[in-house]
Order: structure tokens, then C-alpha cells, then sequence
């Protein structure tokens, strides 16, 4: 099993790396970094391989498909659309990302580009296509946008999440995922630039550089995202933290950039979650509980362009950063929490005596395949390796799902008949 992190990469996106060999090799990889999320982009409406997401699934990795390119601008989603998304949905994946950068000049047509009412065109064309990934009971991933340019980024999502509001769209708002890219590799600014969001820099403005203030571009965006959210809808909402794939760092040399990312690392896999904590010299912040995962573009881009954010050689030899990210793990397993001490727990809601019963007789197939601890409580959930929560019976927040992954605990969705569907 692979104790789950919010430590994520994207993979390549050719088709050759899909295959049994290439899959073998990368995933034994991913699970020796303990990669949590892996973020696959695909170029057209051609289902990424099945038994590829099934190995992920087993292998407690969650994939996220970034529907990226493809779908055509102003159009509803077609027919062969909503098979892929079934399709996607039969094998167990639960995160879709659709359109990028909708905020840029470069997503629209010149005369859409130029026309009034920008966000609400957006939305209008985005709504149908959540809609659709809500039916198959997948969630929705917020375009990432282009950070401090074109229309502005902090703007337009302010914007599209008031539009939602305003059209009492609540049944996306519970559902949608936030996303954003990070950069990491301006030598300009530290790692540490933006910490604490608006509330820490209230005088930052959109267009604007002051050298007494700073702003989101940087490694803590999600404080300037869930800030925002918190202002239009009214709570936070869970985030994707990613690597620019096409904004690749300049003035800094290879060590340099893997410097940073490893610091990065260090800070996210750190077990002080809450606290803020002293790498190299830099105080490195705690990162919003939001966030999801931290998506890195660690692998090489192809066998002939060299990519310098590639911890890995395109004849697949490591850079030094991964075992630097490895021996961060190793002490972090020696100076971790104490182990599991329930292996297997069924978490149910307090129910009235005769309802436990009922519930009981319907899961027996399961209790006797597994004889696990009945629980109630959420704090002795956090002793749990394996939880197993009923469908539809017992519902968690995004805050507790994440405090039970913080604790290691890895979480199994049950059907009505008491069979496992999902992890």
C-alpha cells in the first residue's frame, strides 16, 4: 500500500508510456517517492488505457485527467464526450480537469477575446460540461489560469465564483475543485513570496509591482485562491497546486532549479504540517489544509528537448534530487506518528439501535470477510490503516478526508451489498 501524500507529478504525454513495461517501471518509481497524485494530460478524447488507472487505483495513486485541450470553444459536450466520461467514471476516476487558461487571450478567438462579459461566456460554456462530470460522480477541476496576465487571473476567478453564487449554483460550488499554477523558478522572488495572501499584502494590486508589497506569484498562491473563496462563496474550497508545464524557468541553472523544488518537497512532506519550518534559511510556511495535491512536472518532456525541472535523465537515470527526496522520506518514516493500531475499521454514523442493526445484517458479507472494529468516532478513525466507509451512509467533509490521509489512513468505499467499489 502506499500511504498517501499530497506529493503529485505529471506523467508523460505520449502513449508510448502507458504501456505494461514502460507502466511497471514508472509506478514502482512513483510508490518509492510515495507520489500521491499522478496528473495525466490528455491531448485528445482518446481514453487513457485502463489497465494503466487500474494499477494507479491499486496502487492508492490517485489519477487526475486534465482534459486540456480538445473540446471545442462554444460548443455543449457531445455524445462521444459523455461515453469517455462514463467510461472514465466505470474505472474508478474521480478528478477531471477541463479547458486552461480561459483567462487568456490565447484560449478564445480574436473576436471573443474581444467582446464584453468575458467570465460570464466562460461560465455559460463551462456549466454544462461540470454538469456532465457530476452525473458520472466525478468532480470538476477549475481551469487553472494564467497567473498576472491577460484578463487577471485573482480577477477572474473572483468573478466566475460570483457568477456560480449568483446563479445559486450551490450543487457545483460543494463539488468544485480550485486549481492554480505555481511558480517556483522566478530568481526575483524566494519560495517564501506571498505567504499569508491579501490579508498579509492588502495593498497588492492586479497590474501593479511595488517593492513594498508582494503578491500570489509564487509558491503560496493557494492563500490568495482560498482567500478569495472564502470572500464569494463563503468557505474554502479544496485546491490543485501544479507546475507550469509551459513555463519553464529561465536565469537559474539545473541546481538551482531542482535546489528549489527540493525545498519545496521538503516543506510539504514535512510531518510539522502546522508549523512553520526553518530549510536552508528560509522559513517556509504551513500550506493551506485545502490543498489537494502539488502537482510537479518531474519527468522529461521527451528523449530530445531538454526539460531542466526533470528530476530524471530521458534514459531515465535520477538526478541527485531523488534520492534527496527519498532519504526526506526515510527520516521522515523513522521521526513519524506511531503505527496503525486498528488494521481494519468500519466507520458508521451514530444511528438508533434498530437502524445499526439493519445496517449490520446488509454489510455481514463484508464483517465476515474482514472482521474489522466498528467505530463512530472520527479521532479513532486516525488509528485505522484500513477504513472502510459505507456508500452513502457515511459522509465525510474534504477537511475530514484529509485529516484521516494526514494520518496515513487509507479509506475504502463499501456498496449497498458490502463490496468494496472504490479506495
Amino acid at each position: 500500500m502506499n500511504p498517501k501524500t499530497k506529493h503529485g507529478i505529471f506523467y508523460f504525454t505520449d502513449n508510448r508510456h502507458y504501456h505494461a513495461k514502460e507502466r511497471e517501471r514508472w509506478i514502482a518509481e512513483f510508490l518509492s517517492l510515495r507520489i500521491g497524485w499522478l496528473l495525466l494530460t490528455s491531448e485528445d478524447q482518446i481514453a487513457i488505457p485502463e489497465p494503466f488507472l487500474q494499477t494507479l487505483l491499486e496502487c492508492e495513486i490517485t489519477p487526475i485527467i486534465r482534459m486540456v485541450r480538445g473540446l471545442v470553444i462554444n460548443q455543449k459536450p457531445t455524445v462521444g464526450f459523455e461515453l469517455l466520461v462514463k467510461t472514465y467514471s466505470d474505472w474508478g476516476v474521480r478528478y477531471i480537469q477541463l479547458f486552461d487558461r480561459p483567462n487568456s487571450s490565447a484560449f478564445w478567438d480574436s473576436k471573443s477575446w474581444a467582446r464584453g462579459n468575458l467570465v460570464e461566456r466562460f461560465i455559460d460554456l463551462y456549466l454544462p460540461y461540470a454538469e456532465m462530470l457530476l452525473k458520472y460522480n466525478i468532480r470538476p477541476i477549475f481551469p487553472s489560469l494564467e497567473v498576472a496576465k491577460g484578463f487577471w487571473d485573482t480577477a477572474f476567478l473572483r468573478l466566475a465564483l460570483e457568477s456560480l453564487e449568483r446563479r445559486r449554483h450551490q450543487w457545483l460550488i460543494d463539488e468544485l475543485v480550485l486549481s492554480a499554477y505555481m511558480h517556483l523558478y522566478d530568481p526575483s522572488r524566494p519560495l517564501t513570496w506571498g505567504a499569508g495572501g491579501p490579508e498579509r499584502w492588502p495593498k497588492t494590486k492586479p497590474y501593479q509591482d511595488s517593492a513594498h508589497s508582494q503578491d500570489h506569484r509564487g509558491l503560496y498562491i493557494a492563500d490568495w485562491y482560498e482567500t478569495l473563496a472564502r470572500a464569494t462563496v463563503g468557505k474554502s474550497l479544496p485546491i490543485i497546486l501544479m507546475d507550469d508545464p509551459f513555463l519553464k524557468p529561465i536565469d537559474l541553472s539545473q541546481e538551482e532549479i531542482h535546489r528549489r523544488t527540493f525545498h519545496v518537497i521538503q516543506r510539504l512532506l514535512d510531518p510539522r504540517e502546522d508549523e512553520a519550518i526553518e530549510i536552508d534559511g528560509l522559513r517556509l510556511e504551513p500550506f493551506p489544509r485545502e490543498i489537494l495535491c502539488l502537482g510537479f512536472y518531474g519527468l522529461p518532456s521527451d528523449e530530445i528537448e531538454n526539460e531542466p525541472r526533470a528530476w530524471f535523465l530521458p534514459n531515465g537515470k535520477p538526478e541527485w534530487i531523488v534520492k534527496e527526496i527519498k532519504e526526506v522520506l526515510a527520516q521522515n518514516g523513522k521521526n513519524g506518528k506511531q503505527p496503525h493500531t486498528i488494521p481494519h475499521a468500519l466507520l458508521l454514523p451514530q444511528l438508533k439501535a434498530e437502524e445499526l442493526h439493519q445496517e449490520l445484517e446488509r454489510l455481514k458479507p463484508f464483517l465476515i470477510q474482514y472482521q474489522p472494529k466498528i467505530i463512530f468516532s472520527l479521532q479513532e478513525a486516525f488509528q485505522v490503516e484500513h477504513l472502510w466507509l459505507p456508500e452513502g451512509l457515511t459522509q465525510l467533509s474534504e477537511l475530514e478526508i484529509s485529516e484521516l490521509e494526514r494520518h496515513s489512513c487509507i479509506l475504502h468505499t463499501l456498496n449497498l451489498a458490502g463490496t468494496r467499489i472504490a479506495s
